[in-house]
């Protein structure tokens, strides 16, 4: 890459989707290590990271200066990655938000790359974001239905990890001490064992019974999608560290030709087909798992399917990876 070339700052070395994010980045070439910088929100003691056969320091958020040539990556929530957002947009560096910093806010960009990477192009700020957990996958699994999809019902078991680096090392932690027959503390962020458990849900709840997560998936799907599709979900978490599946329940505008239906999934962009999926199948993988197609019992223009897909390096961090690309390219 030459000089020119915008800066990729990526924020938030501790988090569970960093290393495939990294790992992506130097199999696809799309940043040099002179390019990159790491940085993580306070003063601590990361070690430097290995990227290209270069040791990458590791600095501090609150003493770094954003500019106008760099994109920018947060894989951090909080107080402190929403400061440095908005320091990188005032400075004019591009953003993409991974971890949800700007969940609710529509003048905010969502991009799928590939549904609507275009996107980008009429972006009404220099911020983009990610679907949240579990949208991306859905989404990729819809969308060679989307001319004749009405109506889409979602129940999606997550991993631990989808619920952040301290959630895995919690439940790891948890497995260790039940393995060696000593009693285990409930999760305090959770309130519930991890461990050899499946979580109904693992937010509290709102009035509607719906947990926030539930409702931010339905958003970004229908933005993805489009208004006519009319979404519910429910999200579980299932006591796995990564991977995760989706029993979803189609409505379509007619009946059901099963073999045309197949076919469209067949050819959906990164779609494989297979008998019976499993998270383990996806865990390393960079497509989108789908299986179990059939009929529904209910309704002579409903099917019922599956998919399945690695969360932090499929939908999270290629989905990253490639949007950066076109950043880096492009923008």
């Amino acid at each position: 890459m030459s000089e020119s070339t915008p800066e990729l700052v990526i924020v938030g070395v501790d988090n569970a989707a960093f290393a495939p994010l990294l790992e992506i980045l130097e199999e696809r070439g799309s940043v040099s290590a002179e390019r990159l910088q790491l940085l993580e929100v306070q003063d601590s003691d990361v070690e430097q990271q290995v990227f290209a056969k270069r040791n990458i320091p590791v600095q501090s958020l609150e003493k770094f200066t954003f500019t106008a040539e760099q994109v920018v990556v947060l894989l951090k929530a909080g107080e402190a990655a929403q400061a440095a957002l908005d320091a990188a947009e005032k400075a004019g560096a591009w953003v993409l938000d991974t971890a949800g910093n700007t969940r609710g806010d529509d003048s905010v960009t969502l991009v799928h790359p590939l549904i609507n990477s275009d996107a980008i192009a009429t972006a009404e700020r220099r911020v983009l974001t990610l679907p949240v957990a579990g949208a991306a996958m859905v989404a990729e699994a819809l969308f060679p239905l989307r001319d004749q999809l009405r109506r889409v019902e979602i129940q999606l078991n997550q991993p631990v990890s989808a619920l952040g680096k301290s959630a895995v090392d919690a439940m790891a932690g948890q497995t260790a001490r039940m393995f060696s027959g000593q009693d285990v503390d409930i999760d305090p962020a959770i309130g519930q064992r991890l461990a050899f458990n499946q979580l109904s849900s693992s937010e509290a709840l709102l009035a509607s019974g719906h947990n926030i997560s539930e409702l931010a998936l339905i958003h970004d799907l229908r933005r993805l999608l489009g208004d006519t599709v009319a979404v519910d979900a429910c999200i579980n978490t299932a006591s796995v560290f990564h991977g995760q599946l989706a029993n979803l329940s189609v409505a379509l505008s007619e009946d059901i030709d099963l073999e045309k239906v197949r076919a469209l999934l067949k050819n959906g962009a990164r779609l494989q087909m297979a008998e019976r999926p499993s998270a383990e199948d996806a865990v390393g993988g960079e497509t989108t798992l789908i299986g179990r197609l059939r009929q529904s019992l209910l309704s002579h223009r409903q099917v019922n399917f599956c998919a399945v897909s690695d969360n932090l390096r499929k939908d999270l961090a290629m989905n990253c990876v490639q949007i950066v690309h076109l950043l880096l390219k492009n923008y």
